[in-house]
């Protein structure tokens, strides 16, 4: 039995895809995700994750909590140096979610301060897979629109046909995968919330901070991509909110409708 009789897999276009490219914005409604441009905005990412403001922020994550900016800048240098590709998370803090009934919205969006950041890591563009991770979300942005809109560009940037984020003529990437701490059931419950399906456990994964880790794994494909795309479009929609905000609509429900 020869190579073609065998069932080895099915056959994909072996071509790589490019490397996202953090210096081409990645630009919605609430935020705008790119890579750091100044010294200022290091300073707005401190003062958004500083550890009195968010005290259970670094509770799970491979890293320990910032106590100075200097602490802070070590820390996404030492990302930058394990090739990881970051994005600095901009937004104005005053609008990260739908306005309520009688508030209006910012007549011009100036997305200047740095709520958090977020990466692509582990990324392999031979495979066309690759990692979201590196998120790190200050109090301002947790449980927003806009941070479910963050989600939304980091996919759609490495799942779309001619993203420019890639370059305008790569081919996208087959698989974005997120893992967690098999602890940490929020960081799994959110992934499953924007569509990410769990794929397993792998046991003594990892010593963090002296203690045994076993991380859970959860992946979307590209097959999958157009009904996460849809849902998500759906829910961030401005008729998904009431008059006090509130989603009419969950993800999830949003989701399953779309088969």
């Amino acid at each position: 039995m020869d190579s073609k009789t065998k069932n080895l897999g099915p056959e994909v276009d072996p071509t790589p895809s490019a490397l996202p490219d953090n210096t081409v914005p990645l630009k919605g409604h609430y935020v705008t995700l790119e890579d750091f441009k100044s010294d200022a905005e290091y300073t707005s990412l401190w003062q958004n994750l500083r550890p009195d403001k968010n005290p259970q922020l670094f509770d799970f994550l491979p890293l320990t909590s910032h106590e100075t900016e200097e602490d802070l800048r070590r820390s996404v240098q030492g990302w930058r140096d394990r090739n990881f590709i970051l994005y600095a998370i901009k937004a104005d803090p005053g609008y990260v979610n739908p306005p309520k009934k009688g508030e209006t919205a910012p007549s011009s969006r100036e997305h200047s301060e740095v709520l958090g950041l977020i990466a692509y890591l582990d990324v392999h563009p031979n495979f066309r897979a690759l990692e979201v991770g590196g998120v790190l979300f200050g109090s301002g942005l947790q449980r927003s629109a806009a941070a479910t809109e963050v989600h939304y560009l980091m996919l759609r940037n490495v799942f779309e046909q001619q993203s420019p984020g890639l370059g305008g003529h790569s081919l996208p990437y087959r698989r974005v995968c997120w893992k967690c701490n098999h602890l940490n059931s929020k960081s799994r419950r959110a992934a499953e919330r924007l569509g990410y399906k769990f794929e397993g456990l792998f046991r003594n994964h990892m010593i963090v901070k002296g203690r045994s880790r076993d991380s859970d794994w959860l992946s979307i494909l590209d097959d999958e991509w157009p009904v996460v795309k849809k849902a998500l479009e759906l829910w961030l929609e401005k008729s998904n909110f009431d008059d006090l905000g509130r989603q009419i609509k969950g993800l999830d429900e949003i989701r399953a409708s779309l088969g």
